[in-house]
């Protein structure tokens, strides 16, 4: 299936993290962000964050929850793809981190 990459900011603590969704995604969702945990309450529409959100109550329908990758987390916003997006400041990509954080406990 069919994937979009949306770039997300946290109100919380203002990091900046990236979310891959499947086109089928249609509902209520909880985006948790992966820095601070705070969640973000978005209805989707066919795998697209729109800026509708939803009360956490007991008549409102949630689906899942959705906890994108520490790895994806960054100060800044950038706009280009995710796997070219180069930390200029650490000297390291997106898969750079996303490797450190699956692996580093095994070299430590």
């Amino acid at each position: 299936m069919a994937r979009v990459t949306h770039e997300f900011k946290c109100t919380n603590c203002s990091k900046y993290f990236d979310i891959k969704l499947n086109i089928s995604l249609t509902g209520n969702y909880r985006i948790h962000c992966p820095n601070c945990g705070h969640i973000h309450y978005r209805t989707l529409k066919e795998g697209r964050i729109t800026e509708e959100r939803f009360p956490d109550n007991q008549e409102s329908i949630l689906i899942e929850d959705i906890k994108p990758m520490m790895a994806s987390c960054r100060e800044t916003q950038h706009d280009t793809n995710l796997d070219s997006y180069f930390n200029e400041d650490k000297g390291e990509s997106f898969l750079h981190r996303l490797w450190k954080e699956k692996f580093s406990r095994l070299i430590n």
